[in-house]
């Protein structure tokens, strides 16, 4: 038998907002126990006993991409839900697909010029599943986990409990930080946060879209298509997200090397407020008619994305990113150590 250690922000954390337990298991632990991703997240459903999670795996070392199309250091490489000490052995796990880099890639999928930098170049890109790793799922089901009362969905970054109707979202940034102990902001979406979320790029089996999306999908498209109700979607749902100050590093670091909003990036409202920010050029006139009226149902409008305004630098832009990217409601900022309790399973 194996031992391992993984992390857990318990049901309840942070004030009461954590509606459900989610685990987080570094890649390099179990390796070093030299057991499967799959055994790992059976052990730690035994482990929890008759309590419930959602359960991901991560590997530090890769890196992957956010749904509008930002580069992220680290990734989720495996995701999990556990129910009683169980794992639905069809159903209950599900292993992240490696993109293997090309030149199609970056041609076919522009923002993936991102990998080309020194800080992604030659590291493992993963995403999403493919249709091979999703087994028996149906498109409809393609990126997620269920087992019992628990559903990881969008390959790790949305998480639910059936039974009582509880969800939360962890956007990568969010789990980025719980990876490497730093800080997380926690609230509500909120409207602008569940429009941002629609607002996907053109990618192969992407952490929504499992399939291949590049002809269905672009940048400057919303997946949601519901107008002015974009902004209901995912608007009561707590967060569990980066301090914005990250979102903005990583989003500057895609507009410094010429990637343009709503042709490169996904349009999402934090992606447009920084580049109005920075002075960067956003392709106004690729942004669809939908997207703008979703766009435009939380005051990210084109008149005020093109007025005037002193360009800040990147630092300027970093040290007033809360002021600058909207999103989330009556949010707090919560060190990482204050919310993870490190456990021990065994395989």
């Amino acid at each position: 038998m194996s031992k391992f250690r993984y992390r857990i922000i318990p049901q309840g954390a942070a004030d009461g907002i954590v509606p459900l337990n989610l685990v987080y298991i570094d890649k390099k632990d179990i390796d070093a126990a030299g057991i499967s991703a799959f055994d790992a997240c059976k052990a730690v459903g035994k482990a929890l006993g008759d309590d419930c999670a959602a359960v991901n795996v991560m590997d530090m070392d890769a890196i992957t991409v956010t749904s509008d199309g930002i580069v992220a250091d680290g990734a989720v490489v495996a995701l999990a839900a556990v129910d009683h000490a169980m794992m639905n052995k069809v159903f209950g796990f599900m292993n992240v697909s490696e993109i293997t880099y090309s030149d199609k890639v970056i041609k076919d999928e522009p923002h993936m010029k991102q990998w080309l930098e020194d800080c992604y170049k030659g590291r493992k890109l993963f995403r999403g599943p493919n249709t091979q790793d999703r087994g028996e799922r149906s498109s409809h089901n393609e990126n997620m986990s269920m087992t019992g009362r628990i559903v990881n969905n969008n390959t790790g970054s949305e998480t639910m409990n059936v039974v009582d109707m509880t969800e939360i979202l962890i956007p990568f940034f969010g789990q980025y930080e719980i990876m490497t102990g730093g800080e997380v902001l926690i609230g509500i979406a909120g409207p602008v946060v569940s429009v941002g979320i629609g607002m996907v790029v053109s990618e192969r089996h992407g952490r929504i879209f499992g399939s291949d999306n590049l002809g269905s999908y672009r940048a400057g498209m919303t997946a949601h298509n519901s107008g002015v109700f974009a902004k209901t979607v995912k608007q009561d749902y707590p967060v569990i997200a980066s301090k914005k100050s990250v979102l903005a590093e990583y989003t500057l670091r895609a507009l410094d090397i010429g990637l343009v909003p709503g042709k490169d990036i996904g349009s999402s409202p934090a992606v447009l407020s920084l580049a109005k920010a920075y002075g960067k050029p956003i392709a106004f006139d690729n942004i669809t008619e939908r997207a703008w009226i979703e766009l435009e149902s939380v005051g990210i409008t084109r008149q005020w994305l093109k007025e005037a305004v002193k360009p800040m630098s990147r630092s300027e832009i970093i040290a007033h990113a809360d002021e600058i990217i909207p999103g989330v409601e009556n949010g707090k900022v919560y060190k990482v150590s204050d919310l993870v309790e490190f456990k021990e399973a065994e395989a």
